[in-house]
């Protein structure tokens, strides 16, 4: 009888999502929700979207990973607000896990 040796990849990676894989079998990463606002919103066409991102990772290395994905976002990158919770955090803000990020354009008054 033959034996057959199968070089599988990890299950993981076979049945998930890249982003999905990377994140549970990479204990060093965290998940972070962010939410678009107003016509940023409607620029990627999408409410809200989940990124995966190395723990210790700032509010800058955050939305060069969504530009990567986004990239109508990157000319507004000097404009743009960053939420986290009811303040305004700069670009060198550390990330915790869970967190939920709003990503809205400059308030302006009328």
């Amino acid at each position: 009888m033959k034996s057959y040796k199968h070089n599988l990849a990890n299950p993981l990676t076979s049945i998930l999502s890249p982003s999905e894989a990377e994140r549970r079998t990479n204990t060093n990463t965290m998940r972070i929700r962010v939410q678009f606002h107003a016509q940023l919103r409607d620029l990627v066409g999408m409410r809200e979207l989940d990124v995966d991102i190395a723990e210790g990772a700032t509010v800058h290395d955050l939305l060069e990973k969504i530009y990567a994905q986004q990239p109508a976002l990157r000319p507004h990158n000097k404009s743009i607000l960053i939420g986290v919770g009811v303040e305004f955090v700069d670009r060198n803000y550390k990330l915790k896990p869970g967190e939920e990020i709003a990503i809205m354009p400059p308030v302006q008054g009328g």
